[in-house]
């Protein structure tokens, strides 16, 4: 394939950061995620509709207004069903293989290794709970691995986007967190070192409360900066997946168990995506939802591939 099509963080990075004001997304996913249940499902509903569109060829934005919260929450569940039961299996492997390695150095790493291929795995499934509008569709095992097969070198290029962006935050973070929480630490530690007697206790006490009372301040600072970077690889990885995906002509899939395309590997045209509404009756998914088609159940971009349009009428967020 060529470089601009395995440009998988640049491209990505394009398609965030073209709208003004993009990283206002940012900031509201990041407070998003800490509403319970529904606001991880939001976001992650978010982030695989966005995929979505660019699997299908179309290069889209994220969407700043008009979002359909509902929408992206559905989506969000449904992903989310697509990859747990990879996820139990998984699970049910490490822990059978620590068992039977007592707990091995070896195999630790190597199993933290491919936990991050997994980690980028669960998105392709989803991805494609997404793309059929069934989570179903994600436990097509010979569809995925014909997937990765074909292009593993490039599924590898997007673990490594993912595992560089998060080195690279995680040593932001580290340095933030000791510039935040360590001078009301140490005011803490030298507060508390200077007692000597009850009566310094008493005199001590207002400067200890007040030390105490700006940690925790400065702990939700930094949990919310670290979840704008959790964010930021979120989103950048996810919408790589959507590129990936799309190299495998996503708008002449069949139903979900059937092979890819003989063009699976062809760089669809995201200038002019096909509207998959409008494909040839040969090529056109079933009519009815219960082939978990593309063309099932309105899972497609439908008749409006211009999904920065803030007035479409398109069935989801982007």
């Amino acid at each position: 394939m060529s470089d601009k099509k395995d440009a998988y963080y640049s491209r990505s990075w394009a398609l965030l950061s073209h709208d003004k004001g993009w990283w206002k997304v940012l900031l509201v996913m990041g407070i998003a995620d800490f509403v319970p249940v529904a606001g991880a499902l939001g976001t992650y509903g978010y982030r695989l509709e966005w995929a979505r569109l660019t699997a299908w060829g179309v290069d889209s934005y994220p969407k700043q207004k008009n979002v359909r919260v509902g929408e992206c929450i559905k989506s969000g569940w449904r992903g989310f069903v697509g990859f747990l039961g990879w996820a139990v299996v998984w699970g049910i492997i490490c822990g059978a293989l620590k068992k039977l390695t007592d707990n091995n150095d070896v195999m630790n790493l190597l199993l933290d290794v491919a936990t991050l291929f997994l980690g980028v795995l669960y998105l392709v499934v989803a991805l494609r709970a997404t793309i059929y509008q069934d989570f179903k569709a994600a436990y097509q095992v010979n569809r995925i691995w014909d997937m990765v097969k074909a292009d593993f070198g490039g599924f590898a290029k997007i673990v490594g986007i993912g595992f560089l962006i998060g080195l690279i935050s995680g040593v932001i973070l580290f340095v933030l967190g000791l510039a935040i929480v360590m001078p009301v630490l140490v005011n803490l530690f030298f507060g508390i070192g200077s007692i000597s007697t009850r009566s310094d206790l008493l005199v001590r006490m207002p400067s200890i409360l007040s030390a105490l009372s700006g940690v925790f301040p400065a702990l939700a600072l930094l949990c919310y900066v670290a979840n704008l970077a959790r964010t930021f690889e979120e989103l950048i990885v996810t919408t790589a997946v959507g590129l990936w995906v799309r190299n495998f002509d996503v708008p002449h899939w069949g139903a979900s168990k059937d092979p890819l395309p003989a063009t699976a590997m062809a760089l669809a045209e995201p200038s002019k995506p096909q509207d998959p509404t409008q494909a040839p009756a040969d090529q056109a998914p079933a009519d009815t939802p219960t082939d978990a088609t593309p063309g099932a159940a309105n899972p497609t971009p439908q008749s409006e591939p211009d999904a920065n349009d803030d007035n479409s009428d398109g069935p989801v967020i982007l």
